[in-house]
């Protein structure tokens, strides 16, 4: 019976996955909790800020431009103009679904051009076969598409709060299911000598 061999990482590279998980999700963070204490719109301030400052940070540790991490910046900087703006929650909360979906459909995208976006990003970090990172690019795009709904039904059917709440499990989510997932996917690339 043949066992499941599990990613190799090294110290290093763990401390690269932790630093870049709290890059993108630590301005998440730093919103939810700071609804507790002030408005939404002092939330969505700092939600903006945070994420300019992870932005830059993420440039810094990747020493090249964070396309990703830009598109999150632009994202909630015009969702967040338009909270603050015209004084409506909903657009903070739209961001999230536009996010997810663009996530999806990029996925998407890259599977019909033959193009494994995830592959071309982590390969130096988990080397993994092509039907590995397929697999794993399959499982993010339902991930994306059911998380882009559930933000929706969400959003528009229950109170800020409620939303708020729902927001907090799907970062809790969100990184239990990428470990699972890579679990799920992981085939050792062979070494080619």
């Amino acid at each position: 019976m043949n066992k499941k061999k599990l990613p190799r990482i090294s110290r290093t590279m763990f401390k690269h996955i932790v630093f870049s998980g709290l890059l993108e999700f630590g301005p998440v963070i730093l919103f939810l909790a700071s609804f507790e204490h002030v408005k939404i719109y002092e939330s969505t301030i700092i939600l903006m800020i945070a994420t300019i400052i992870s932005t830059f940070a993420t440039y810094r540790l990747q020493k090249r431009i964070p396309y990703l991490a830009l598109y999150v910046a632009m994202i909630t900087i015009v969702f967040g103009y338009m909270t603050l703006h015209f004084r409506n929650v909903k657009f903070i909360q739209m961001r999230d679904t536009l996010y997810d979906a663009t996530c999806a459909l990029t996925l998407i995208i890259g599977i019909l051009l033959n193009v494994p976006f995830f592959k071309l990003v982590f390969d130096n970090v988990i080397p993994m076969t092509l039907r590995a990172w397929n697999k794993l690019t399959h499982l993010w795009i339902g991930y994306f598409i059911l998380i882009a709904v559930a933000n929706e039904i969400v959003r528009r059917t229950y109170p800020l709060h409620i939303w708020f709440d729902f927001k907090g499990w799907i970062v809790f989510a969100t990184a239990v299911f990428g470990l699972t997932a890579l679990y799920l996917s992981y085939e050792e690339k062979e070494d080619s000598v």
